[in-house]
Parts: C-alpha cells; sequence; structure tokens
C-alpha cells in the first residue's frame, strides 16, 4: 500500500511571510497565527500521516489552543498531540499527529534532559511522539523535534534507536532534527533507516523557508520502498515541508 507522509515544523501557526512583514509600529506581542494556512498547505500537499512540529496545546493563555484537534477537524482527520513541557506551567507544546487512517495507539515518550546544561544555547525538553496505525499490516510512526545543544540531539538519537529496536516491521521517523545531514550525531539512526531524501535529483534545503539554506527537516523508513521524495517551494510556516510517497511492506 502507498501512503504519502509529511512532516512539517508549523511554528505553532505563524504565517512566516506576514510575521517577517510586521513593521516597527506593529505590535510584537501578537503573532500572526493562521492554522487555516497550514491545513491548507497539508491538503494540497495529499498527505495521509503528517508529523507536526511546534504545536501548542490547550492552554491557560488564550492563544494556547488546541491546535492539533483544530487543524484534525479541518482536514477530517484522526489526531494525538504529544506534550513535551507547559510554557510558564500552564501552556502546553509538543508535537503532533495527523492521519487519514485511525490511530491504534499513540504514546508521548519524553526524551531526558541532559543533567549538565553547559552548552551555550537554548534548551528546552523534548518529546518522541510514537503512534500506531492498522493499515497497511499495520506500522509505526516516531515524530519528535530535536534540541539544540550536542547533548540533547545525542540523547533524542538514543531515545529512538531504543524505540526501534522494541519492535520489528515498517516504521517511519519524522521531525525537525536541528542538523544538518553529514553530522555524526545522526548516523545511528541512518545505519537503521533510510534517508527518503536520498532520492532526491538533487539536494533540497527546508529552512528558513523563503530562501533555503538548509536541510533540517528528515522523513527517515525503515520496512518500506521510497518511491517519490521532495521538499516542495512552499513558504507558510518558516519551515518548509518535507514530502514522501512510501510503499510499506510486510
Amino acid at each position: 500500500m502507498q501512503i504519502r507522509f509529511m512532516t512539517f515544523n508549523i511554528q505553532h501557526g505563524i504565517d512566516f511571510l506576514k510575521q517577517k512583514a510586521k513593521g516597527p509600529h506593529d505590535d510584537d506581542s501578537q503573532d500572526v497565527v493562521d492554522l487555516k494556512l497550514m491545513a491548507d498547505v497539508i491538503r494540497e500537499q495529499k498527505a495521509d500521516i503528517i508529523g507536526l512540529n511546534e504545536v501548542r496545546g490547550r492552554g491557560v493563555s488564550p492563544d494556547y489552543t488546541a491546535q492539533a484537534e483544530e487543524l484534525a477537524a479541518m482536514l477530517g482527520y484522526h489526531c494525538y498531540f504529544a506534550c513535551a513541557l507547559k510554557f510558564d506551567g500552564i501552556n502546553p507544546y509538543g508535537n503532533a499527529i495527523l492521519s487519514r487512517f485511525p490511530l491504534q495507539a499513540a504514546e508521548t515518550v519524553m526524551i531526558p534532559d541532559p543533567p549538565v546544561q553547559d552548552e551555550d544555547t537554548y534548551y528546552e525538553t523534548r518529546c518522541v511522539l510514537r503512534a500506531r496505525v492498522a493499515e497497511a499490516g499495520g506500522f509505526t510512526v516516531l515524530i519528535s523535534h530535536f534540541g539544540l545543544a550536542r547533548s540533547e540531539q545525542r540523547n533524542a538519537v538514543s531515545t529512538i534507536v531504543g524505540l526501534l529496536e522494541q519492535e520489528g516491521g515498517p516504521m517511519v521517523l519524522m521531525g525537525d532534527f536541528n542538523l544538518e545531514p553529514g553530522d555524526p550525531i545522526l548516523t545511528p539512526l541512518f545505519e537503521r533507516m533510510n534517508d527518503t531524501a536520498d532520492v532526491f535529483a538533487e539536494p533540497q534545503q527546508s529552512w528558513p523557508s523563503d530562501v533555503p539554506e538548509v536541510k533540517i527537516d528528515y522523513i527517515l523508513a525503515r520496512g518500506a520502498k521510497v518511491l517519490e521524495a521532495e521538499i516542495p517551494a512552499i513558504t507558510a510556516s518558516d519551515h518548509r515541508p518535507h514530502v514522501a510517497l512510501l510503499e510499506l511492506q510486510d
């Protein structure tokens, strides 16, 4: 069975170009959030299963709404939101899955925080969303957004390798890894899974979306044949989406 996967860091729904165009006298505290724009991108790409990063959940602050559920309602999809942390202790933030198919199971797996935070960068608690889909004989989807610190990234890879070793069968890993393809931290993942970007005729970049300079968004697969893959030239969020058509193997 052929299934179209998509990974998309939506930056909690911010319209990147409109946000960028805000003038010096505009209210900096108000993000230009447009979830319909993000839903339109997903619909246009005809994606069956979508991994989302930088998603807000329903919180105390009025701008923290149930974004995964709102997008799912717009598309008529199933969804699950994986909370990585709560900003100010009250506002959920994390990853999400949207699926044309029912989710057999879904859970949030936390990535351990580094015990020592000695790198000169921003730290943030991260997680892996693990979902099971019964379609096409059954497969697992992993979705994550890696941290910026090298120690955080190593912990993310170690957590995912552990999940890969827990079960057999087809598995798809998607997300914003904040690492370029040649980074050795990603080697354990590339040793166990196929990078769908390998079918690109030439390198394609994903960030920033208006004039992309680097590829930091990925779809990796195990137990699947990669039929197509691309990073379409779409500027909605600050990341371009990455899509791949896979034929899952029993």
